[in-house]
């Protein structure tokens, strides 16, 4: 099975590339770092995409060792591809491709660059003149086709939502005010006429015709809760690696119904009637831009949350820190939540708002960067 050189060099640089990039993405990469014209395209959610550009990424590593006379063909359409997608993000300034996850950041020109010599290089070596027995043979690329469907469909487990949704309470005390009591003697007669005998009872300081009637107390529940119960929060166990937020879904519904609130933790603070929510992310530029205005409107307008509650609520990242945090500027008055950060992230655009009613119904829901793209500016 002779192979000539030039070819199989090349070859194996692609092979190589993309084999690095999957298993990137099997181990530590996330859904959303799909690029956005895959996942507008896609028929299928966010994961399952992810899941299914993985397994056609090794099938094709596999193809290519295996049969290498058509997989150079496959290998070639996937740097095309990967050049089509990539195209955009580039003319659009985006800072990283999301090719290699989101700890490994690659602009999409440098990836362009590296994906388009990489077809030249293999253009160039001519693998269509590879003898037609090189490579292991098409009966071969069946278990490493095996394993390509494997590998994500068992790395990659379908999410589940946590099962308890946290709803706040309001704490409020029954029980009526304890009194010390003291101790008093009264003559009591007996009714043989006899001499009274001294019988001591308990009672309290105040005279006993002044005591006050204690009736069973009416509780109204305060317009601004101050102790704020809130139900035990999912353990890191129970969290899914990934979620995409169904934010389509969530019009109408009460909020404690939407998969948001199964993950908000609001042991700081919490979502109540009559709010408006703004989802955020600190990594964020346009939701910086966007709490910066909130901060703005509340300078002018000092009452402005006073009847309607603004609540935050701030997706944590595995890969926050105090250095990457561009929203530095938030409003004042303000409720604090946030969603616990999951390995793979939550898949949604930010910042996302939306209010909640008086009857806790979810309503006006607004993806900020995608009205600011249309040019509607604002909410």
């Amino acid at each position: 099975m002779s192979r000539p050189a030039f070819p199989g060099f090349a070859l194996s640089l692609g092979v190589l590339w993309l084999l690095t990039g999957a298993l990137y993405k099997l181990f530590d990469g996330s859904p959303n770092d799909l690029p956005p014209p895959v996942v507008e395209r896609s028929p299928l959610d966010m994961f399952d995409t992810f899941r299914y550009a993985i397994l056609v990424e090794l099938a094709v590593v596999g193809l290519v060792l295996t049969v290498p006379r058509l997989g150079w063909v496959l290998l070639a359409g996937t740097f095309a591809t990967f050049l089509a997608v990539l195209a955009p993000l580039a003319m659009e300034g985006a800072e990283s491709c999301g090719c290699f996850g989101s700890n490994v950041t690659i602009k999409p020109w440098m990836m362009m660059a590296i994906d388009g010599g990489l077809l030249l290089v293999l253009l160039f070596s001519k693998p269509w003149t590879l003898p037609r027995d090189s490579g292991l043979g098409f009966a071969a690329f069946l278990p490493f086709l095996g394993l390509a469907i494997a590998a994500p469909t068992l790395k990659l487990q379908r999410p589940e939502l946590p099962t308890a949704a946290v709803k706040p309470a309001v704490e409020a005390s029954t029980a009526a005010p304890e009194v010390e009591p003291s101790e008093v003697t009264i003559d009591v007669a007996p009714p043989d006429g006899t001499e009274p005998a001294e019988v001591t009872a308990e009672t309290t300081d105040e005279p006993l015709e002044e005591a006050p009637v204690v009736e069973d107390p009416v509780l109204e529940e305060p317009e601004t809760p101050v102790d704020v119960v809130v139900e035990e929060q999912p353990g890191d166990s129970d969290l899914p690696e990934f979620w995409e937020l169904t934010w389509r879904e969530w019009e109408g519904k009460d909020f404690y119904e939407i998969d948001l609130a199964s993950f908000a933790d609001q042991s700081e603070g919490a979502v109540l009637p009559n709010s408006h929510v703004v989802v955020y992310r600190q990594t964020c530029e346009v939701c910086d831009e966007h709490l910066r205005s909130l901060w703005e409107e509340e300078q002018l307008e000092p009452d402005k949350w006073l009847e309607k509650t603004l609540v935050l609520v701030r997706i944590v990242e595995n890969k926050d820190t105090e250095e990457n945090n561009v929203c530095r500027t938030l409003p004042v008055n303000y409720q604090k939540v946030s969603l616990p950060a999951l390995r793979r992230g939550y898949g949604i655009t930010t910042p996302m708002t939306f209010d909640v009613d008086e009857n806790n119904l979810v309503q006006n829901v607004v993806d900020v960067r995608e009205l600011l793209e249309k040019g509607e500016g604002g909410e």
